[in-house]
């Protein structure tokens, strides 16, 4: 193969983990987004379920009470680390070397690139399916749970 063939298979090969690279940060910012919304969640109820526990609990209190319980597991569901998976591609060197370097054929580094952007896409592609995409609705869901928690608050507040 070429020296221009091989540099375009480690130009799509660099995208690859470019990609890669791009999807762990937009992870890491939901689970930061998250954090934040759970704070807000805790003020929200420490302040305005103080304010409406002080007398008899109403059903908007219980409705809040249980929305906030349900905001809570679906913030730890985005929090929660995965074990699962392909969160990342690295190449174990070890395969590299004895499947394309040391093997009974010896690839060249055109094949090696190829190969290897193959399996970043194949990580990226499964990452979002299997992880972000769930998680970004859970984030959505979370939002309305907290609003709806906030929403109840207030009117246990008002009805009492």
């Amino acid at each position: 193969m070429s020296d221009d063939e091989t540099r375009s298979y480690e130009l799509v090969y660099r995208e690859a983990l470019r990609a890669l690279d791009y999807q762990r940060s937009a992870l890491d910012s939901l689970r930061s987004r998250v954090g934040l919304l759970l704070s807000a969640g805790a003020i929200a109820t420490s302040f305005l379920g103080g304010q409406a526990l002080r007398s008899d609990v109403n059903v908007w209190g219980w409705l809040a009470i249980a929305l906030f319980v349900a905001f809570g597991a679906v913030a730890l569901r985005i929090l929660w680390p995965q074990a699962e998976g392909a969160e990342g591609f690295t190449a174990v060197p070890s395969q590299v070397i004895s499947e394309y370097l040391e093997g009974e054929t010896r690839d060249p580094p055109a094949v090696i690139y190829r190969d290897l952007a193959l399996h970043a896409e194949d990580a990226h592609d499964f990452n979002q399916m299997r992880h972000l995409v769930p998680l970004t609705w859970y984030f959505r869901a979370a939002i309305v749970l907290l609003m709806g928690e906030i929403v109840a608050w207030v009117v246990a507040l008002v009805a009492r």
